[in-house]
């Protein structure tokens, strides 16, 4: 009886200057996954432009050991701004790892050519005909989002000194 093929799961990510950073050996995929998550949370803070799973095959020879699980591409989240959006273009879906976003995007397990996209913090969810379009919807909330902080930002009697100025160059709006 032929003894069973023992396999490892390697998480790591490469810097934008090309370096690769390892970040460990596991026995399970599940780890291995965990491991990778937590670490693309601080994508943000790094220069990083790509993260993957990949099984080793141990005592294999060759290029027959190795299986890559997942390739991802780190991109600049369509909400939230921060460098955090990781796109796995192989399996098309990409999710924001940053802190309090999550947006994310992917294709419908439950109709064919139909993209889904969502973010949590609001509970938008919205189906569009394709990756374009779920794009421009997260980057709609994005700018809401944005717009919505600067205006918050603004103290109350500048607000009120603003709206003033708007309607003494229009008049013709009251």
């Amino acid at each position: 009886m032929a003894d069973e093929v023992q396999r490892v799961f390697v998480p790591s990510a490469v810097e934008e200057d090309g370096n690769s950073l390892a970040l460990g050996c596991f026995s399970t995929e599940e780890t291995a996954w965990q491991v990778l998550r937590t670490f693309l949370k601080k994508s943000d803070q790094m220069l990083l432009t790509s993260a993957s799973v990949v099984v080793w095959d141990i005592d294999v020879v060759g290029e027959g050991g190795i299986t890559v699980l997942s390739t991802m591409e780190c991109k600049d989240c369509p909400v939230c701004g921060r460098r955090t959006f990781w796109m796995d273009l192989e399996n098309f879906s990409a999710l924001c790892h940053g802190d309090a976003c999550a947006a994310w995007v992917e294709e419908s397990t439950v109709e064919p050519g139909i993209i889904d996209c969502g973010w949590p913090p609001v509970r938008f969810l919205k189906q569009t005909q394709n990756i374009e379009e779920a794009f421009k919807e997260l980057f709609k909330i994005g700018d809401q989002m944005k717009a919505i902080s600067r205006v918050e930002s603004i103290p109350q009697n500048q607000t009120q000194a603003m709206l003033d100025e708007f309607k003494a160059q229009n008049p013709d709006l009251e």
